[in-house]
């Protein structure tokens, strides 16, 4: 079976094409970033609040293409276009501080804003981890996506024998 963050890049691939903006809302050493380069899009925003890890992904993957903002995702308003793409992979950097963590509040908010930015069609993907903190995060922004109205469609895929990663993908009506 594929993991999550490949059936994220499966999710989000129809809207990738060559005038997209995509957001990586959890940049870290920029595994999402590099898919959507590949794709061949214009341009990519990565939110990374650690600022040793935003300058060794900029400089591993030095394309112009990316512009990496050094401050949480919950400050995505400050993205000026509409995009068509966003991802997040919630939870801690790989091989990094595990003690540094997306946080439910600051992760919901950046689900919302992330909502505003997102033109008629796009896709967000949602990536979340069964950790402590990351549990209580799903809960909360399942909870928001769930009252939200019909201006958005919904789909989740978990593994249900076993507790590991699961993702919701988000299209906008």
């Amino acid at each position: 079976m594929k993991s999550m963050v490949e059936i994220s890049h499966e999710f989000l691939k129809p809207v990738l094409h060559a005038q997209a903006i995509c957001v990586d809302a959890t940049l870290g050493h920029g595994k999402d970033t590099k898919y959507f380069l590949s794709q061949g899009i214009r341009k990519v925003y990565g939110f990374e609040i650690q600022k040793d890890v935003c300058q060794q992904t900029q400089e591993e993957i030095d394309d112009s293409r990316l512009e990496v903002l050094w401050m949480g995702h919950e400050q995505m308003d400050q993205i000026q276009e509409i995009v068509d793409a966003i991802i997040f992979n919630f939870g801690y950097c790989p091989n990094g501080d595990l003690s540094i963590t997306t946080k439910p509040s600051t992760s919901l908010e950046a689900v919302k804003k992330g909502l505003n930015l997102l033109k008629k069609k796009g896709r967000m993907a949602l990536v979340f981890y069964p950790h402590e903190s990351g549990i209580e995060e799903a809960k909360v922004i399942e909870a928001y996506l769930l009252s939200l109205d019909e201006s958005v469609e919904l789909i989740q895929i978990k593994r249900m024998n076993k507790k590991s990663p699961y993702f919701i993908g988000i299209i906008k009506k």
